[in-house]
């Protein structure tokens, strides 16, 4: 019997990367990246990589459309796309503010806009996942964009899960993990700094895998009743 099909957009690293991997043992999943050497390690855990970069708004749908057509329709979405700048304000360019809201949020709009089309996405609880962030609703200095991206993300959440009823619309909002994202910023997220987060966290800093775990609960049976949630995976982050 064949595979039901998962797309997962940003599975170069991350929780991308570990999501897909995860996700392979009961789905076809075909991972997306933008380029190609990031996609040739997970052909070993029987992944078929996809490279496209979702910066390029106006070509998602024929693309999304396209890979329904030569593998079948797609029972689940999950989008992990995401870039981050650490800026204060005073310091922040237009061009990179309108290229983080492409990544974070503009390329999800449209990636969910070409899923829901009826020659698309497969029948058989159909479902979107976004992953957001603890900051959507709790912005710092220095990462207000990134922030405003994550909100919108939370929002689009709700609204999509009521315009597209027959698809499920979820995030997962994780709070500060250690991934090649935030590593890119070893200058503030420093050792003190990591110290300092895992005493303040409750279950201190997580890791990849607990968001991938809340993604492979979304998107199966077990959560067919759940739509329009942004589910906190923080170790207690936010309370």
């Amino acid at each position: 019997m064949n595979k039901e099909i998962v797309l997962v957009v940003g599975a170069s690293s991350g929780i991308g990367k570990q999501a897909a991997i995860q996700l392979a043992n009961d789905y076809t999943v075909i991972a997306i990246a933008r380029r190609t050497a990031e996609l040739d390690k997970l052909q070993e855990f029987g992944i078929i990589p996809e490279v496209f970069d979702v910066v390029k708004l106006d070509s998602i749908a024929e693309f999304v459309k396209s890979t329904a057509k030569e593998f079948g329709k797609i029972k689940s979405l999950v989008y992990c796309a995401g870039v981050q700048n650490v800026k204060p304000l005073r310091m922040l360019k237009i061009d990179e503010a309108k290229e983080l809201f492409d990544v974070n949020y503009f390329g999800a709009l449209f990636f969910a806009k070409a899923f829901s089309s009826k020659m698309v996405y497969a029948k058989n609880n159909p479902s979107i996942t976004f992953i957001s962030s603890i900051a959507g609703n709790k912005p710092e200095e220095g990462i207000l964009n990134y922030s405003a991206s994550k909100a919108a993300i939370d929002n689009l959440t709700k609204g999509l899960a009521k315009e597209i009823v027959s698809i499920r619309t979820n995030a997962i909002a994780p709070s500060f993990l250690k991934t090649n994202m935030t590593n890119q910023f070893n200058h503030i997220y420093t050792n003190e700094f990591i110290e300092k987060v895992e005493k303040d966290y409750p279950l201190g800093i997580g890791n990849t895998k607990n968001i991938a775990n809340m993604v492979e609960f979304l998107i199966s049976d077990k959560a067919s009743y759940v739509t329009g949630e942004i589910i906190k995976v923080d170790g207690g982050a936010s309370l």
